[in-house]
């Protein structure tokens, strides 16, 4: 028995249900795999006192930032990326990730520096950089004491932590992740930055890192002392306290030498 002859629009026809249904089929892999792949969430840990630029090469080295996206061409960003542990999607903008950052240090920083809210800017500056040199917590109130001590007769701050900054982390064009500050020597004293304490009075005029609760919490407890120096011992990382200069020095020749 012979099969009727097939018309040319049921041929048609089929032609254009294969032809969707292919492309449907196309569509919807494409959908879930690119969908798997946004919505993939990596987590990571922002330790306190890391820079931008030590969380920017975090967030690439772990595939967050997106390709071609960097958080370093945002200015006025440094102190303000609060140190966490975050979940974000794999491939995200730089946008995305800034607004998360600020959105956490409005809700977990924000009510600590608003205790003193006259003194907002100083405070988280002065938190950024005892973030950086005092691990003590009850150290940080007595050297955040020492800081607005100095300031209060204009004298210079001479702290190493902002050297650091300016050698390792302030040029963001250059990588030098892993590598020492130390030892300062006296051309880095003479490095002419506004955020270098030894040749400029006054703080720096921004953060120097992004700092935790607790420095930001030790800034607004700060403690009155009679100290006006102090030193970390490299061997214990204990701060060593001093009332005169003479006395510093001893110190630095003991403890530094």
């Amino acid at each position: 028995m012979l099969s009727p002859p097939v018309s040319k629009e049921l041929i048609k026809s089929l032609l254009i249900i294969a032809l969707s249904t292919f492309v449907i089929s196309f569509l919807l892999e494409s959908f879930f795999v690119t969908n798997s792949k946004i919505n993939k969430e990596i987590s990571v840990v922002i330790h306190e006192g890391k820079t931008v630029k030590e969380i920017n090469n975090l967030l690439t080295q772990n595939g967050v930032l997106r390709d071609g996206e960097t958080l370093l061409n945002y200015n006025n960003i440094e102190g303000y990326l609060y140190p966490d542990t975050y979940r974000f999607y794999e491939g995200s903008t730089a946008l995305v990730i800034k607004n998360k950052f600020l959105e956490n240090f409005q809700n977990k920083a924000e009510p600590i520096l608003k205790e003193d809210i006259n003194n907002f800017d100083i405070n988280l500056i002065i938190a950024s950089i005892i973030e950086k040199e005092v691990p003590d917590y009850e150290d940080r109130k007595i050297v955040a004491g020492l800081i607005k001590k100095r300031l209060s007769i204009n004298m210079l701050l001479q702290l190493d932590a902002t050297l650091c900054y300016i050698k390792l982390y302030r040029d963001f064009s250059v990588d030098l992740e892993g590598e020492s500050c130390y030892p300062i020597t006296k051309s880095d004293k003479e490095i002419d930055s506004q955020y270098n304490t030894y040749l400029y009075k006054g703080l720096p005029p921004a953060p120097i890192s992004n700092p935790g609760s607790e420095a930001l919490q030790a800034v607004i407890e700060a403690k009155k002392s009679p100290y006006w120096f102090y030193l970390n011992d490299p061997k214990t990382g204990k701060t060593i306290f001093s009332r005169t200069l003479e006395e510093h020095n001893s110190n630095r020749y003991k403890y530094l030498n």
